[in-house]
């Protein structure tokens, strides 16, 4: 009998899925902005027939944020063992979900991101990279914040 994964090992397949799905909405924003009228009419119904529908976004940040769950900060101690507090782009939520923690200084400058993934009691996280999708995504959430 197969026995469970637990998020610690699935989280890694799952970031580099989030961070596929920001490329491809990227690449498609990309070609779409730099095409002709003929070759957006192509994408747009290429994307909507993979099921992605980019086309009903004006841009990939708008994207990003219409997929996404919700943005909050977190208080520190508000979880057990939480010594800091973080703000959360969270993407999913249940049993699993997935989410990035932001964690500043006082001036909003991103010291570290993670990307956990959590399932019922299970959760593990991984450091995302400074050069990726994801962390070009929080840091644009970050810098709309208004509180």
């Amino acid at each position: 009998m197969e026995q469970q994964k637990r998020c610690i090992d699935l989280v890694q397949d799952k970031f580099n899925a989030q961070e596929a799905d920001y490329q491809k909405a990227i690449n498609f924003f990309y070609e779409y902005d730099n095409a002709t009228e003929g070759e957006q009419i192509a994408l747009k119904v290429a994307s909507e027939y993979a099921g992605d529908y980019f086309a009903d976004y004006d841009c990939f940040l708008q994207y990003a944020s219409e997929t996404a769950l919700s943005w909050d900060y977190v208080e520190p101690f508000t979880f057990l063992d939480q010594k800091a507090g973080y703000f959360r782009l969270q993407l999913s939520w249940g049993g699993p979900s997935d989410e990035f923690r932001i964690y500043t200084d006082m001036q909003k400058d991103i010291k570290k991101i993670e990307y956990w993934y959590l399932d019922w009691g299970d959760g593990a996280f991984v450091d995302v990279p400074e050069d990726s999708n994801s962390w070009y995504v929080c840091k644009d959430f970050l810098e709309m914040d208004c509180s």
